[in-house]
């Protein structure tokens, strides 16, 4: 399945180990804090080992024969080898007939990758199959693992039984962690494994037990319990889970994850998977029955379907339901939603052709946010049908485009105006394209018409709306060596964008689901100054752009990109997205991209109004990236109208090492206007040759379900990783993954 793969308590680690594979290898920077190698690589033989792999070469000090077919007794630094696989002792006895050796003064068997040290052993070399008694010692390199055990029996090369064994991945004398099992079983052809009588140890302290375990051989999923978590949160009290994962096929898993809450009870959440050639998806159920704080059953539907059929035929189906305004506070880890107003569930189904496309999708809405009013909600769409034609081949040298789409939109509050909309845009253009230049001149004529329900006092309830829209885009592509870096062209991209729409009354038409694009570099160039097709810019205007850039000539490499750029209007304007249709010229926008060696990045983006002082808009961020999982963040966001502050945020976040083997991590995001906190973290991490232990401390702001202002709610995650084993609790990863923007421990 995609994503992720379960590992139960005892994981792939124990599997890996007890198999005892010859080729495979440990990672080396998993195991890099380790003191040493586990297992030093095997030295090359002096002289090549004759014949097909079957013979056995033995040297020794003293050598005797007897019997028939013979048995020899070798005394004496004992060597035996065939091919890879060595066996050493003070003592053996070989017998020629059936290839069986055997030792009792302490015998040696080494392969690459594997070692054990045993009292006795009877072995044959070549089925590699034998028993090893009173193991002191076996190492084995792939997985890291090594440890005692009392009796290893090798029933072929790719099944071992283990007894009265002892693992852990740290090195030998300095165990953090052992894991204790009666009995244990691997099957390399089935990759399965049993453990039997399993006890964990943290240094001589034992700490879980399980009578059976069965857990996968390599990266296979198995039926099996998961690692359980453990946190505190004002709200939630102690909370305790502890997953099952069910391994139903091959396409097909669930996780059971029963959350034990403190202070409100037991949650069960469920998640179903499934992956076929056509379809694939998940669906999560979380229920918690008469929540003993909220005083009524609490409820979660989170699920994702995606259609493919082909390369033409694609669906999608999206829903996210909670059973009232404030589950996303109370249970924010179950669905990570705490920042929004508004839930989102949508259904489409859409076929593309070679020159056409057809979709049809459905949009709903439910309301997380009781500080907005109802009637703030988004309309629904249901359905919409969207149709849009653009021949690869157009007209001789014209390019034609034909886009339609019918929506009905409703909304919960019935005196909002509902009603149906219908629009269709053909357009035509005239590209002309050459290595140094372009010009693209085009005509696109929107008609747009409704139907209309609900509330319309004096109003026309099939409006409608006929307009052209006139552009010319043209741009210029001029590049030379730069005079200042070595090994770096510098470009020059001036452009021009000239735009012209008839004035048209738009009072009477609804506004469904159109908004003012925020303006940025890249919307400057842009038919229309709105997201929507509810308003359509009028008036004419002029966009006048400038990007530099410099690029790697060998690699391609983009280390700088600026850009500025500002729109003029020749006539004043009955509709306009910037809020002032008295305005002749547009605020300045500049953008700025910088990506340079060393892992160090910048965006930024930065509006002024030249003809109103103190009214600008800035919005920043720094970034260095280091190697591993070394990261820093810095961001501000400041907006200014006429003088007076509407947002002032800055945010910082980090993770850095101090040594080795310990890194802290941190993060805020203050409100510097009303010196308020939104977000803090800080935590810390210290890894060892075989464990890491992570602690964090959260403060996040939540909405009250009894007060309109908000609050930081704390939440304490500790998490206790065993390296080849498995953790106690994996939320802390998943968690600076998304609050740390470059953190990335599995890099």
């Amino acid at each position: 399945m995609p994503r992720y793969q379960p590992i139960p308590l005892i994981g792939v680690a124990l599997a890996t180990a007890l198999a005892g594979s010859p080729d495979a290898r440990a990672s080396e920077g998993r195991w890099a804090l380790c003191s040493a190698p586990l297992l030093e690589p095997m030295p090359p033989a002096t002289e090549p080992v004759a014949g097909d792999g079957e013979r056995i070469d033995i040297t020794a000090d003293r050598a005797q024969a007897s019997g028939q077919p013979p048995i020899y007794e070798f005394t004496g630094s004992v060597r035996a080898r065939q091919a890879d696989q060595r066996l050493s002792s003070e003592r053996l006895r070989y017998d020629s007939g059936d290839g069986r050796i055997e030792g009792d003064s302490g015998v040696r068997l080494r392969q690459p990758g594997v070692l054990i040290n045993a009292e006795r052993a009877r072995y044959w070399l070549t089925p590699q199959r034998g028993t090893f008694e009173g193991v002191s010692d076996y190492r084995i390199v792939a997985g890291h693992m090594q440890g005692q055990a009392e009796r290893v029996i090798r029933e072929g090369p790719t099944l071992s039984r283990y007894q009265g064994v002892t693992l852990s991945t740290c090195m030998p004398g300095r165990e953090f962690w052992t894991l204790q099992a009666q009995r244990a079983e691997i099957d390399r052809d089935t990759r399965q494994g049993r453990a039997h009588h399993a006890v964990l140890s943290l240094g001589r302290l034992p700490v879980f037990y399980t009578p059976y375990l069965q857990f996968p051989v390599g990266s296979e999923r198995l039926t099996g319990l998961l690692a359980p978590t453990i946190g505190q949160s004002d709200d939630n009290g102690t909370t305790v889970s502890v997953p099952w994962y069910w391994n139903i096929a091959p396409r097909y898993d669930a996780t059971l994850r029963p959350t034990l809450y403190s202070r409100r009870g037991l949650l069960m959440d469920t998640e179903f998977r499934y992956l076929e050639e056509w379809i694939d998806g998940e669906f999560n159920v979380s229920v918690l029955p008469d929540d003993d704080v909220f005083g009524d059953d609490r409820w979660a539907i989170d699920q994702d379907h995606q259609l493919a059929i082909g390369s033409s035929i694609r669906g999608r189906i999206k829903q996210a339901r909670v059973s009232d305004a404030f589950y996303s506070d109370d249970f924010s880890n179950e669905l990570d939603v705490r920042s929004a107003s508004f839930l989102e569930s949508e259904a489409s189904f859409a076929w593309t052709g070679r020159d056409s496309s057809l979709s049809v999708d459905t949009q709903y809405w439910q309301q997380i946010d009781t500080r907005i009013s109802a009637t703030s909600q988004p309309y629904a769409r249901e359905p919409r049908l969207q149709f849009r034609y653009n021949p690869i081949t157009g007209l001789g040298p014209l390019d034609i485009d034909f886009d339609a789409e019918a929506t009905r939109f409703t909304h919960p509050v019935s005196r909002r105006t509902q009603g149906r909309r219908v629009d269709i845009a053909p357009r035509v253009s005239l590209p002309w394209r050459r290595l140094g230049y372009f010009i693209e001149p085009a005509v696109t004529w929107r008609h747009t018409d409704y139907d209309l329900t609900g509330d319309l006092p004096g109003r026309d309830a099939t409006p409608s709306r006929s307009m052209p829209i006139y552009s010319v885009d043209a741009g210029v592509f001029l590049e030379r060596p730069s005079a200042l870096f070595a090994g770096v062209y510098q470009t020059l991209e001036p452009r021009l964008f000239y735009r012209r729409a008839p004035t048209r009354d738009q009072s009477d038409l609804p506004d469904f689901d159109t908004s003012a694009s925020t303006l940025t570099f890249s919307s400057m160039f842009r038919e229309n100054a709105f997201a929507g097709l509810d308003r359509i810019e009028d008036g004419e205007r002029l966009t006048t752009g400038i990007t530099t850039r410099f690029v790697n000539t060998t690699s391609g490499q983009e280390y700088l990109s600026a850009s500025i750029g500002q729109i003029f209007y020749f006539e004043d304007r009955e509709v306009a997205a910037d809020g002032d249709p008295a305005d002749n010229r547009s605020e300045i926008v500049s953008q700025l991209r910088l990506d340079l060696p060393r892992g160090f990045s910048a965006d930024l983006d930065y509006r002024w109004d030249p003809d109103s002082n103190g009214t600008d808009n800035l919005r920043t961020l720094l970034r260095w990236r280091g190697r591993d999982t070394q990261a820093i963040n810095l961001g501000l966001r400041r907006r200014r109208d006429e003088g007076e502050t509407t947002l002032d945020q800055a945010e910082l976040s980090f993770a850095l090492p101090l040594t080795p083997g310990v890194s802290v991590f941190a993060g805020l995001l203050e409100d510097l206007e009303t010196n308020n906190t939104r977000e803090r973290f800080i935590g810390i991490q210290q890894s060892g040759c075989c464990h890491a232990w992570r602690l964090v401390s959260e403060e996040q702001l939540q909405r009250d379900p009894d007060r309109a202002d908000a609050r930081l709610e704390r939440t304490v995650m500790l998490e206790l990783e065993l390296k080849g084993l498995g953790g106690i609790g994996d939320r802390i990863q998943s968690f600076l993954d998304a609050e740390i923007d470059g953190y990335n421990p599995r890099r």
